[in-house]
This record gives C-alpha cells, structure tokens and sequence, in this order.
C-alpha cells in the first residue's frame, strides 16, 4: 500500500470513529436540544406545559430523536469490529433514546 493510500484509510477510520462517538453522545443527550428550544420558546416551567400545545415542535423532536437513533443503530449493526467501549456507549445510547422515544409517545402521542 503505497503512503498515500494508508492516509487516506487512516483518516477514514478516524473520521468514522469520530463520527460514532458524536453521534452517539447527540442521540443519548438530545434533550440538552430540547431544553434549548425550551428556552428559546420563553424559558419557564409554564414553557414545558405549554410545549404540548407546540405540536410540530414535539413531532420535529420525535423525528430528529427517531433518525439519530436509527443511524447509531445502523452503525452499531454495520461496524462489527468496534472496540467494545465504543460499543457500549452506542448500545447504552440506543437503549435510552429509545426509552425516551417511546416514553413521550406514551405521554403525550404523536
């Protein structure tokens, strides 16, 4: 393999990791986004009462939350030979973007 090659592999594989870790931290930590628009919306605790009544805002969150979570999926799936904390970290992210998806369904409906 000539030197040009393994940069670019090289880079590749960190780009892919790096990626993973990010992603993996937005799909278990996404109510920080939550909190924001919160925030943005008025930021007080009537705010969080009245967010129920902000339909496309709770439907945008549910997709986002969905789709973040799907694709940590897929890359947990797809990479067989993560190092094992990575994939502990993806996994644990999953388990709990999940919970928290089905939990607001359950809550509040789409």
């Amino acid at each position: 393999m000539n030197h040009h090659a393994h940069k670019r592999v090289a880079a590749s594989t960190v780009a892919a990791s790096m990626s993973s870790i990010v992603l993996s931290v937005i799909a278990s930590s996404h109510h920080w986004l939550h909190m924001l628009i919160l925030l943005i919306l008025g930021g007080s605790t009537s705010t969080l009462a009245a967010t129920t009544g902000v339909l496309w805002a709770r439907r945008a969150m549910i997709f986002v939350s969905i789709i973040s979570t799907a694709f940590a999926l897929y890359r947990l799936l797809k990479r067989k030979h993560m190092p094992l904390w990575m994939r502990g970290i993806t996994s644990l992210s999953v388990l709990v973007s999940t919970a928290f998806i089905l939990y607001t369904l359950y809550q509040f409906g789409w």
